[in-house]
């Protein structure tokens, strides 16, 4: 991602949601706690998926799924577009590349 990149994705999600740090840290310990959601990072590491591939590959039901990333996009390691295509944001790729190996 470039810095052009991050700027605008900073631009995008803006300041008005933004946690506490200890809020954040428990959050995010709770997200990747889950294997279902340190998979789907898994996955998303290498490249974006759309949601119902990404559900296929999982053997998740797409309610299931949803619920994930939901919880992924709240703690903002995740974006998902109006196409159902699911990639990291720059918090994301900084977590798949420096905590999951």
């Amino acid at each position: 991602m470039s810095d052009k990149e991050l700027e605008a994705w900073k631009d995008k999600v803006g300041t008005g949601a933004v946690m506490s740090p200890g809020e954040a840290h428990g959050k995010a310990l709770r997200a990747v706690g889950h294997p279902v959601r340190r998979a789907i990072l898994e996955r998303l590491k290498e490249n974006a998926w759309v949601i119902e591939e990404l559900a296929n590959d999982l053997n998740l039901d797409v309610t299931t799924l949803r619920y994930h990333l939901k919880y992924l996009q709240d703690i903002y390691y995740i974006t998902v577009d109006d196409a159902n295509g699911v990639d990291l944001t720059p918090i994301g790729v900084a977590y798949t590349r420096h905590v999951i190996q």
